[in-house]
């Protein structure tokens, strides 16, 4: 399994309890990588900046325990 993919497993369940849909999890750069994640409001509203924000903290806290 690769890194993103991993990555879009661990952090798709907590989205998805959010209201959020994972849509793609990119990953580049080489020694600096940079995480890139998209995603949609499940009920198809526009997306805000207060969204994104807590999508960014959620994904970030995951990621602290998760360590992948």
């Amino acid at each position: 399994m690769d890194v993103t993919t991993q990555i879009a497993a661990i952090i798709a369940p907590s989205l998805e309890g959010m209201g959020y849909e994972l849509v793609r999890v990119h990953l580049s750069g080489g020694q600096r990588p940079i995480l890139q994640v998209m995603a949609e409001r499940a009920d198809q509203g526009a997306m805000t900046v207060e969204d994104c924000a807590d999508i960014s903290r959620a994904v970030a806290a995951l990621l602290d325990v998760e360590d992948p």
